[in-house]
């Protein structure tokens, strides 16, 4: 017996089989050098002869699984003799005993897969019962030795060897006692035998010892049985296989598809073929053998024309390799089932089936899925299919075949292709996975399967040279089968018009079919047989026609105007869903009984989808193509556009009168949807199929509507936008869990129906509006459609004024509700840090944006609306994003060195991050196909990666000496071009990553940005030289240069989709350039308040948008350079400055966006128009002691004097520092101003004249962050960077005494104390100083508490308390006098706080911050509301400010100050807002949601929040008389 261990089983297999002989002498023919018998071998072939016992034992011994062992036992054997043997022992060959052997046997095959020691031990086992067969007398206690074995072997039937499979390690330690049990029975087995060879009694004598030695085994049989029961339950096994069937089932959304017996080919017919290619997809497959596998043929494409009888093929071919257990998975594609012909299902359902199919392989994909909860049904081709496929340590020991029938009918070009890839790159790599695909010969399938040319069979289905025998086969089987039923002749209808049928079908199977069906239905074979045959001649498809117009004519009666309707709906409905009589009846007005009728008399050409819940169906494709195509007559023919008109009108109609409140019964508004074990068979109660059907599709069938004179379409409109039915219609979406479809069909409606009406207009922008603000809610949970959207839905919007009359008891937003939706926006906010990227979808609908806050936010392009939740997953700054070609996948590329792919529908984590890089990614990009990732690094290099997979392909393109700022792909994704940080470009074959060409060399500095033209032609490029080089993308010679030293750095730039402009950011301001003259086409785009970081033309070209370290992304004309929609209120930057009038009536800010604002200090409304004149960012504003004048210091180095009353400047700027100023202050008499500067000079100016006072005051060695004047305005005291404070004489402008010296980093702030005896500093270090005004003395210890730089300090007015605003965005107040923190820290801004002040009377004290917020709290409450920010210990200052920005991220969670709640579980335990938004009830349950831009309102206890209407502003709730929970359904109102 040769032995060899199968590498993919891990199976030992037997080469040559075993005979036995007289002779119990073994002959061991050894090829390894190990030691067999006592005998020692090297690696020559030896051979030994050996006992039979010893053979055995040595050769187990030995044996170790992982290594291959081959030898041989050869025991020869005389045939006449054993034939002898075998005649005289005939009866004992039929005993019961014996077929213990035999199943013995039989089964012992089976567990031996198991295991390689299971499978030698049975291959002994198997010769040792072939000696005990020999035996001419056999004693009782052997037989019963024979049935005890038998007992344990059931398992091995096909059902428990499954379970065994999918749970090899529960049974690993019971196979191992099989093992030696069964070699020990084989020993004393084979010694039984060679002792009892020459006995001749029928009945042997047992001796004693030989008893004992079964009695032994017996017993030991015993407990193995007990060890078998405990480690093999069957139902414990089918409980895990359950367990993990179901996991797939939720995750990979499979869908229902399968063959059947009765849609394949008629038995006898197309025989040789399928035996053909089930012969073919059985063949033994090839091991491990890379190249072996690459190089053999594991695809079969079959094709042909419409009827000629594909899915009949696949139908048959799948029952045959399920009955030979080599199907692996099918999927039917139908182009007029909206999941059949999702190309996004298909490797889904693949995947499932395969892994329902293969043990091993569901264990292995049900753990993945476990471990990564992000990983989906869109990682089917990649990650389950190919990357799980690859990490299997087995393979199946015989192939697997996945079939996929009519791929034609599924998707379009790019993902057929896609599919095709997938399964032909599975195949080349697993020799075990066989693919058969049939379809029509469709150019882009050819074209696809021609890229794997030599890797794939093909077959014209048309050239079978069977064919015409099997349509006369079938045929004549189709007419008998009718002859019979109809008391006919048996050879009816006769040879000739056999023969005419036959000639008449051109081939085509569906012919017959149709023929057949036609004359079962009728009363009259003969009378439509000779209808059918008397029809003009043609191709097979024209005569195919034929017959479906006679099918037709003999069945509908005149009425033709019902057989349009019904067969319209049919139709245009059966794309998206087939629907059963009863719908199809609710949605015509026709009565049920007449669509029952018209479809079973049209039983040719239709028939009801029993597995689609009896959905009305066309028997062929080409049905449809007839009933709509010219071929068929103008009474019969469905008008496409006419019959979608109908059925929209159908939908809304049946949506007006079948929609209504709580349509499901929902008990609870804590519930969750999930929740509701029932949902979905409430939902077929409740709702219709028609109805149902209706709420998803209304819009794509309005979409058709065209005639803006249809009155009957506008009432029907009309009558369902009227209140309440949208909101019930997304209460239905809700319930069945559709929501996401339904600003899709929202924005489907025909503008001019939308224009027919201005209210109709309103609603259905509100409900856009109100669908994507309030997804979170819709989808969680039903009733949350109305107690939380409706409870935050702005108030002058028609959706709530319809509200209004129809509910109640509804959560009262007390202050801070907004009054309208945000116009088409000009400006996105929502990111807390620098937006670094931006892109849009292919589609230019969406919009998204990677930042510094860590995030990727996805925004509606029209609407500006945030879509979802923002991403989370990076752990610092994302410094680039992009869409995937085909819009379903998003990539962000990190300073954390990471790729993350995400689900652009769900936002959901695709895989696991893209890992490799050793520095930042700056840049990333996908191919043209959609099938690479590109990214550039800090690490010098660039990577592509497998899209699919995750994997990095190839090495790392090298040869940048320096960062890669930024990477691009060719439009055709042949080559690739980098820009970086050495100052050059470099050009890279895509497929190879060899560098093209010598590094394309110009620019002076660090290039940012490139791109290639749409034609390829050219590539652009910015640097931070301030120029724009346009090179020639084939000689690299610079063609154009754009820019100049006056503007700023280039940080991005991209061309137009036609290739026509060029944009550029060139730091806060967008240049637009036409390509061709390089001439300006405009104005420059201002607006930002700080660099623009990314320019990104929409798809369409009529759009510009861009991100800035202002944190915001901003719209614009492309055309015009204006921006998108009006001015919002409040700063557009950030705040650096805030101060109080002297009277505390108004309250002044500055901000980064260069303006200056004044407000009210009691309604926080804005004064006036902003004030502008200078010409960059504004660092500090102060007010004259008078208040009539206002002063600012910028980063132009000018300061400026304005107009308190009017916002008018007065005078000329005050220019004379060198640098940005930071810092200016009025001395207490008005007469005087002070100025601090990154010139490390301080400057007195005349207040009246504007002109300098005396020479700069001179001694810091760094940037002057901060100036004031003692209260007596002799003494002027600054802070510096270089970590000292300088007091100075304010006349003389002289040093006074040494700096004051003890913070260890910048000083940002300082300030005197009301009586002029303190002074008061706050630092980068974290700390704040009291100083002695006189000494320079530190009067104590540090102040500390804050945990990141302190920004700003500031006295009350009467000197008894200091407050502070830090980096970690808290407010804090001390007690001046002994430096203890009061109460805990002010929380609420998101941003860092740049500037505090107290009002005149201390009641109040302000904060500025780059959150773009003023706020106000009220002093005297001296305590907050949240714990103290806690924070990693490991992070030190000297990481940088910077960093700290971007990895700090705390937000406060708990409402402040409810009112009117009457729950005593919500006034004792308070309420907090999760991170999604929902508050919960204390006791358990939704609450309600709030929206993103609510949240910090409601949980900061400032007073008043500026703007008022801003995102951030100030939110109160009104609990009482809210109706929630189980009362919920109280909201309703009777009579609405």
């Amino acid at each position: 017996m040769q032995l060899t261990r199968n590498e993919q089983t891990s199976a030992w297999v037997p080469h040559k089989s075993l005979e036995v002989s007289e002779s119990s002498d073994v002959q061991v023919t050894l090829k390894t050098g190990y030691t067999i018998a006592g005998v020692s071998f090297g690696k020559e072939e030896s051979i030994v002869n050996v006992d039979v016992r010893g053979a055995i034992q040595r050769f187990l011994l030995t044996m170790q699984p992982e290594i291959l062992v081959p030898i041989i036992l050869s025991h020869k054997y005389s045939r006449n003799r054993l034939q002898e043997v075998m005649k005289e022992f005939r009866h004992v060959m039929r005993d019961s005993t014996q077929k213990n052997l035999d199943a013995v046997i039989k089964y012992g095959v089976a567990v031996s897969e198991l295991d390689p020691r299971s499978k030698a031990a049975f291959s002994v086992l198997s010769v040792t019962f072939e000696l005990l067969k020999q035996q001419k007398g056999r004693d009782q206690m052997v037989s019963d030795l024979t049935r005890q074995l038998k007992r344990i072997l059931p398992f091995a039937k096909k059902a428990l060897k499954e379970a065994i499979e999918d749970n090899t390690d529960i049974l690993r330690t019971a196979i191992g006692r099989l093992y030696t049990l069964t070699m020990d029975i084989a020993e004393f087995s084979c010694d039984y035998v060679k002792r009892s060879r020459f006995k001749r009694l029928a009945k042997s004598v047992i001796s004693t010892k030989d008893q004992d030695r079964i009695n032994e085994l017996t017993s030991g049989f015993k407990e193995l049985m007990d060890d078998f029961d405990r480690a093999m339950n069957v139902e414990m096994l089918k409980s895990v296989r359950g367990t993990e069937e179901k996991l797939l089932l939720d995750r990979l959304k499979p869908i229902e598809t399968g063959y059947r017996l009765d849609r394949g080919c008629m038995e006898g017919t197309r025989t040789v073929l399928l035996d053909d290619i089930v012969d073919w997809a059985i063949r033994p497959h090839v091991d491990d053998n890379v190249s072996a596998i690459a190089d053999s043929v594991n695809v079969y494409w079959l094709y042909g024309i419409p009827g000629v009888g594909k899915t009949a093929m696949a139908h048959s071919i799948c029952a045959r390799l399920h009955q030979e257990g080599r199907l692996g998975g099918m999927f039917f594609c139908r182009r007029d089932d909206p999941d059949l012909s999702d190309p996004k299902s298909v490797l889904p359902t693949l995947v499932f089936k395969l892994a329902e199919r293969w043990g091993a392989y569901r264990k292995l994909l049900a753990d993945r899925l476990n471990k990564d909860p992000n990983l989906n049904r869109h990682s089917a081709d990649d990650q389950l299919l190919l990357g799980l496929l690859e990490s299997l340590r087995s393979h199946p020991p015989h192939s697997l075949v996945l079939v996929i029938d009519a791929l034609d009918e599924c998707g379009d070009t790019l993902t057929r292709s896609s599919i095709i890839a997938t399964l032909v790159d599975a195949s080349s790599k697993f020799g075990w996975l066989r693919i058969i695909v049939t379809s029509r010969q469709d150019s882009d399938i050819e074209s696809s399967f021609a890229r794997f040319d030599g890797r794939y069979s093909m077959k014209d289905l048309a050239t079978d040279n069977k064919s015409n025998e099997d349509i006369r086969f079938f045929t004549q089987s189709k007419l008998h089968s009718i002859a019979s039923r109809c008391g006919l002749p048996n050879d009816w209808p006769g040879d000739e018009k056999l023969d005419e049928i036959v000639q008449r079908s051109g081939g085509l199977f569906i012919f017959v079919e149709t023929l057949s069906q036609l004359l079962e239905a009728g009363l009259d074979p003969d009378k439509y047989l000779s209808e059918a045959l008397a029809v003009g001649s043609g191709s097979a498809l024209e005569r195919l026609y034929n017959l479906y117009t006679t099918a037709i004519r003999s069945q509908i009666d005149r009425d033709t105007k019902a057989f349009r309707l019904a067969i319209g709906t049919i139709i245009v409905t059966g794309q998206y869903k087939p629907l059963p009589d009863e719908a199809v009846a609710e949605l015509t007005g026709l009565r049920t009984n007449i669509v029952i009728t018209l479809v079973n008399k049209l039983g040719s050409l239709l028939y009801r989808d029993t597995g689609m819940n009896g959905g009305i169906r066309v028997r062929h494709l080409s049905v449809i193509d007839f009933l709509t195509g010219a071929s068929i007559s103008e009474d019969l023919r469905v008008d496409f556009k006419l019959a979608n008109r109908d059925v929209a009108i159908g939908c809304l109609r049946v949506m007006t009168q079948g929609l209504r409140f709580n349509i499901c019964g929902i008990e609870s508004s804590f519930m969750s949807n999930r929740d509701v074990v029932d949902l979905q068979s409430r939902v077929d109660r409740n709702m219709s199929a028609a109805l149902q059907y209706s709420c998803l599709h209304w819009a794509d069938h309005l979409s058709y509507i065209r005639d803006t004179r249809d009155r009957v379409a506008k009432e029907s409109f009309s009558k369902f936008t009227k209140a309440p039915r949208l909101l019930y219609w997304m209460e239905a979406l809700s319930v069945m869990g559709k929501v996401p479809v339904g600003d899709s069909l929202l924005r489907r409606v025909p503008l001019w129906l939308k224009s027919s009406e201005i209210l109709i207009d309103e609603r259905i922008d509100d409900a856009l509006q109100f669908i994507l603000a309030f997804r979170e809610p819709i989808v969680t949970s039903a009733p949350h459609v109305y107690i939380s959207g409706l409870a935050f839905v702005p108030t002058e919007t028609e959706v709530r004024r319809d509200g209004v009359y129809s509910f109640r008891k509804l959560l009262v937003i007390e202050e801070g509700r907004r009054k309208s939706w945000l116009e088409r926006p000009g400006i996105l906010i929502g990111h807390t840090e620098d937006v670094d990227s931006v892109a849009y979808s292919p589609d230019g609908r969406r919009i998204i944006s990677g930042s510094s806050d860590m995030t990727v936010r996805i925004w509606d392009a029209e609407t500006g609306a945030a879509v979802g939740e923002p991403l989370r997953g990076h752990t610092n700054t994302i410094y680039d994003v992009a869409y995937s070609p085909d819009g379903r996948h998003i990539i962000s590329c990190s300073y954390d060195e990471t790729i993350r792919i995400w689900n652009a529908e769900t936002g959901a984590v695709v895989g696991k991050p893209l890992e490799g890089h050793t520095g930042c990614i700056n840049s990333v990009g996908y191919s043209p196909d959609g099938r690479h990732i590109i990214s550039g690094s800090d690490d010098k290099t660039i990577r592509i990666w497998d899209a699919k997979i995750g994997a990095a392909v190839g090495k790392p393109l090298e040869g940048h000496t320096d960062a890669i700022e930024s990477v691009a792909y060719s439009p055709d994704g042949s080559r690739i071009v980098s820009g970086s940080e050495d100052h050059t470009i470099r050009i890279w074959d895509a497929t190879t990553g060899a560098a093209i060409g010598k590094p394309l060399k110009g620019h002076i500095n660090c290039i940012n940005s490139v791109a290639y033209s749409p034609d390829g032609r050219r590539i652009i490029s910015g640097s931070d030289d301030r120029t724009i080089h346009i090179w020639d993308a084939e000689t690299g010679e610079v063609v154009g240069t754009l820019g100049h030293k006056g503007l700023g750095w280039v940080t991005s730039a991209a061309y137009s989709p036609d290739g026509c402009r060029i944009i550029c950011a060139f730091g806060d301001t967008i240049h637009i350039w036409n390509a061709a003259t390089a001439v300006a086409v405009s104005k420059p785009l201002e607006g930002h308040a700080d660099m623009i970081c990314s320019v990104k033309f929409s798809p369409d070209g009529r759009s510009i948008i861009s991100g800035s370290n202002d944190n915001t992304i901003r719209i614009w004309d492309a055309e015009t350079g204006a921006a998108v929609g009006g001015d919002l209120e409040g700063h557009t930057g950030w705040i650096n400055s805030v101060a109080y009038s002297p009277d505390g009536r108004r309250i002044i800010s500055d901000s980064m966006d260069g303006t200056i604002r004044i407000w009210d200090a009691e309604t926080g409304a804005a004064v006036g128009k902003s004030l502008r004149g200078h010409i960059s960012m504004i660092y500090d504003v102060a007010y004259s002691q008078d208040g009539r004048r206002i002063i600012s210091g910028s980063f132009d180095r000018t300061i400026r004097i304005w107009n308190a009353e009017i916002g008018a400047v007065v005078g000329k700027p005050l220019k004379g520092h060198t640098r940005c100023i930071n810092s200016v202050g009025y001395s207490p008499d008005g007469r005087h101003i002070v100025s601090g500067s990154d010139d490390k000079t301080i400057r007195i100016w005349d207040a009246k004249t504007g002109s300098t006072v005396g020479k700069p005051l001179e001694g810091h060695t760094d940037a002057i962050e901060s100036v004031a004047y003692s209260p007596d305005g002799s003494r002027i005291v600054s802070g510096s960077k270089d970590h000292t404070i300088r007091i100075w004489d304010a006349k003389t402008g002289a040093a006074i005494g040494k700096p004051l010296e003890g913070h260890t980093d910048s000083v940002n702030s300082v300030a005197y104390s009301p009586n002029g005896l303190r002074i008061i500093s706050g630092s980068y270090d974290r700390t704040i100083r009291i100083w002695d005004a006189e000494t320079g003395v530190a009067v104590r210890k540090p102040l500390e508490g804050h945990i990141f730089s302190v920004y700003s300090v500031a006295y009350s007015p009467d000197g008894l308390y200091i407050t502070s605003g830090s980096l970690d965005k808290t407010v804090r107040i001390w007690d001046a006098e002994t430096g203890a923190a009061i109460g805990k820290p002010l929380e609420g801004h998101t941003e860092l706080i740049s500037s505090v002040a107290y009002s005149p009377d201390g009641c109040h004290i302000i904060s500025g911050s780059r959150d773009h917020t003023i706020r106000i709290w009220n002093a005297t409450a001296l305590s907050g509301v949240n714990a103290p920010l806690k924070v990693d210990e490991n992070f030190t200052s000297s990481l940088g400010k910077r960093y700290f920005r971007r990895r700090f991220d705390y937000q406060p969670t708990r409402i402040c100050d409810p009112v009117g709640s009457i729950d005593p579980a919500i006034v004792t335990s308070g309420l907090s807002i999760d991170s999604k938004g929902w508050v919960h009830h204390p006791g358990g349950g939704l609450l309600f949601w709030v929206p993103e831009e609510y949240r910090n309102g409601l949980t900061c206890p400032s007073i008043l929040i500026i703007p008022t209407s801003g995102r951030n502003r100030r939110v109160r709730l009104n609990l009482e008389g809210f109706s929630y929970g189980p009362s919920w359904t109280d909201i309703k109102m009777a009579d609405s």
